[in-house]
């Protein structure tokens, strides 16, 4: 068990060789600012940090949290942080909900995380934005412009979770102001969701996607293996996100809720990875012993999805990774490779994406949780590496297992300037929750974090903040230090690792 820590720089440092101190910034209005210093909510009031239990000694990496600087933003969520390494400049969007009326925001910060500025409106209409499912992906073009890409609803009586769109938006003047959002996908009514925008070094835009129809939703024989049908799609600008060519389908059987991400690599090919399923030929019967089949968190099934009835099955959903091969210019594809022989078989969409990242010498990571009982160390969270630019994997590398549950989230990986691989996800396990269900804001959680040097060794691995942690967690490193955002309870909150 892990000692929590007393907030005491004195007692600290006498105890510790490896500490982990708290310190609180606010910097502007629309994040929280207290009026007088006695106002400041002592570290153990908003969460808990902890001791790590693990850390290897290792003079050659910066081994160790040093300090944590927070930023609270009051009733925000979708939290997503990204650092322009050419500028080193820190951008910050998050999503808030006033008088019914939601908007995505952007604040900056070019002094290290320290003060951020007065929030910027993304979306040019007022209300146009919607909670999302997925992290706002924040990304840079070569002239330093701002792209972020956010998500639309609308109500429609075929659609149970409303009708899903995309928007991008783009500022060229550093993220001080954005213009007309642009629609990259036109077409049918379907859900367009759980998408990532990636752009190649000559400033083409390519946004993946999952486009699903869950006007179908357990309809039909497919209905049974699969929630609805679903692919996963790809549309680019060459432009500068003016305007997008017609979509491509990338795959046809995928996971229809997971978080997707994508990249460019060295190569200036774009990487792409998510969670894929074969419904056409890894199926087995569906078992109300599969706790990541759909259910209660009491461990009881769905009322209308009893697998024991038969009817029911499950397929694999392990994470594959694939790229451009023509030099980004997105008419040509390598096959997709899966990462890990999982063999995850379920009945039910996680909601767990994965992430990736390339560091300096090349070597690609990925970072993804499985719920196979056959994995290397059990039901998880585990990091693999390619050498060879995806095309295999090493062994994956365990951050966080079970042999009993864990309830799944998406995984975010950044790379800092050694080469230190920072991973970070929310550990929502709780022993009232024994079976897959949706979490929400008022769960008890932790945020765990994984660092790995570029040999490889775990140098850090425990987790580092409890509270009402929501499943999105966001990384992205610049330097020797690591920015983070995640959601707890009904608030985001930043902070940068050092």
């Amino acid at each position: 068990m892990n000692k929590k820590l007393v907030f005491s720089i004195v007692s600290v440092a006498i105890a510790l060789s490896a500490v982990i101190v708290l310190g609180l910034h606010y910097s502007q209005s629309d994040i929280a600012k207290p009026s007088s210093s006695s106002e400041i909510i002592p570290p153990s009031s908003i969460n808990t940090i902890e001791k790590p239990s693990s850390i290897v000694s290792d003079k050659s990496v910066k081994s160790q949290i040093n300090s944590m600087n927070l930023h609270q933003i009051i009733n925000a969520s979708n939290p997503s942080i990204s650092v322009n390494q050419k500028t080193g400049i820190i951008y910050t969007s998050y999503i808030k909900t006033e008088s019914e009326l939601t908007n995505v925001y952007l604040v900056i910060s070019d002094d290290n995380g320290k003060t951020f500025s007065d929030p910027v409106r993304v979306n040019n209409i007022v209300g146009s934005a919607a909670e999302m499912y997925n992290l706002i992906p924040i990304r840079f073009g070569p002239n330093n412009e701002v792209y972020v890409a956010w998500m639309t609803l609308r109500d429609d009586p075929d659609f149970p979770w409303g009708v899903t769109e995309i928007r991008v938006s783009k500022s060229v003047d550093g993220g001080k102001t954005f213009g007309s959002a642009v629609n990259p996908v036109m077409g049918d009514d379907s859900e367009k969701a759980f998408f990532d925008l990636a752009i190649s070094d000559d400033g083409t835009l390519f946004v993946s996607y999952l486009d699903s129809m869950t006007n179908q939703y357990g309809k039909g024989d497919l209905g049974k293996i699969i929630e609805y049908p679903s692919s996963y799609r790809l549309v680019k600008s060459l432009d500068g996100g003016n305007t997008f060519d017609s979509p491509i389908t990338l795959d046809n059987q995928n996971c229809v809720c997971c978080q997707t991400a994508s990249i460019t690599g060295p190569n200036n090919e774009v990487y792409f990875t998510w969670r894929d399923l074969q419904y056409e030929q890894d199926v087995i019967q569906a078992s109300n012993d599969n706790k990541y089949n759909y259910g209660y968190s009491n461990g009881t099934v769905f009322d209308d999805s009893n697998y024991s009835t038969g009817g029911y099955f499950e397929t694999i959903r392990d994470i594959v990774i694939m790229h451009t091969d023509d030099n980004s210019n997105g008419e040509k594809f390598s096959l997709p490779v899966k990462v890990s022989q999982d063999n995850w078989y379920t009945a039910s969409c996680p909601d767990a994406g994965p992430g990736m990242a390339f560091d300096s010498k090349g070597r690609l990571h990925v970072t993804w949780f499985t719920g196979s009982g056959t994995a290397q160390d059990g039901l998880g969270y585990y990091y693999a590496y390619s050498d060879n630019m995806g095309q295999t994997f090493s062994d994956s590398i365990p951050l966080l297992t079970d042999k009993e549950f864990i309830p799944p989230t998406m995984v975010s990986i950044s790379v800092d300037s050694t080469d230190n691989v920072w991973i970070a996800f929310a550990d929502q396990r709780n022993p009232e929750i024994i079976r897959y269900s949706g979490m929400n804001d008022d769960n008890p959680g932790k945020i765990h974090l994984s660092i790995i040097d570029k040999n490889q060794n775990q140098i850090y691995n425990d987790s580092i903040i409890s509270g009402a942690i929501h499943e999105f967690v966001d990384m992205s490193a610049y330097g020797d230090v690591s920015f983070i955002s995640w959601k707890d309870g009904h608030d985001a909150k930043l902070a940068h690792l050092s």
